[in-house]
């Protein structure tokens, strides 16, 4: 079984409330979005885990993007661009405008009790008000393809796109959706800056090869809820 954490940590408005909830949870891996480089290494090192970094752009002069910290042993590492390459992707910076940064599946292939476990996470292209438009659309169309050349994933992230419209919903026909349906918004009411929003917009996928237990969101741990679950192969 893999302990799961994924947490939109909203830059470095919430670190010490991230570190503390990491620290009491003690996930095997943690998936996290926006994230500066430099703030996903030192959780790493206060951890104890290893870092994972996927660049989305400059913001200034320092690296932003998502991240992934480990316990266990991992191999395979992708960064599969969507959006933007891997070979601009050092120098690109941030316009000012959301639908600019880059977009990339960052995965690996994590080993615990001798198995593998293939975890991804993304955070996906928003828009106003989690309305579907023709870039996320095209985006989404080359998320599905970099998806489809991984047999068997459990990924998490920011989708920007909320459970009951378009982009949630199809991912949901091919992928199983893990968040239990008692929960009907993923942001936080007393962090987040627009308050209680009723927006599922953070998702858990998942293939047929693995199960995921105990699901459940926490509040208190950034503007977005924190997923927590327990992964284990499908018998």
């Amino acid at each position: 079984m893999i302990k799961l954490v994924s947490i939109n940590i909203e830059l470095d408005k919430h670190l010490d409330l991230v570190e503390n909830f990491l620290k009491e949870e003690k996930p095997d891996v943690a998936c996290l979005q926006e994230i500066y480089e430099t703030d996903l290494q030192n959780l790493a090192t206060k951890l104890g885990m290893t870092p994972l970094f996927g660049q989305m752009a400059l913001m200034g002069r320092f690296p932003f993007g998502i991240g992934i910290l480990s316990r266990v042993p991992f191999e395979s590492v992708s960064r599969a661009y969507y959006f933007g390459d891997k070979e601009t992707a050092p120098t690109h910076t941030y316009n000012g405008e959301p639908q600019s940064f880059y977009r990339l599946l960052l995965s690996a292939s994590f080993q615990k009790e001798g198995t593998n476990t293939v975890i991804g996470t993304t955070h996906f292209t928003w828009t106003p008000n989690g309305e579907t438009d023709k870039t996320q659309k095209a985006h989404f169309a080359s998320l599905l393809q970099v998806l489809q050349d991984i047999p068997e994933i459990v990924f998490c992230g920011d989708l920007n796109a909320p459970r009951g419209r378009e982009i949630f919903d199809t991912l949901a026909k091919s992928y199983k959706d893990n968040i239990p349906q008692r929960y009907t918004t993923s942001i936080d009411k007393n962090i987040h800056r627009a308050g209680s929003l009723q927006l599922m917009v953070d998702g858990l996928f998942s293939t047929p090869a693995y199960t995921l237990k105990n699901v459940r969101l926490e509040q208190g741990v950034s503007d977005h809820l924190a997923i927590v679950a327990e992964i284990s192969h499908s018998s």
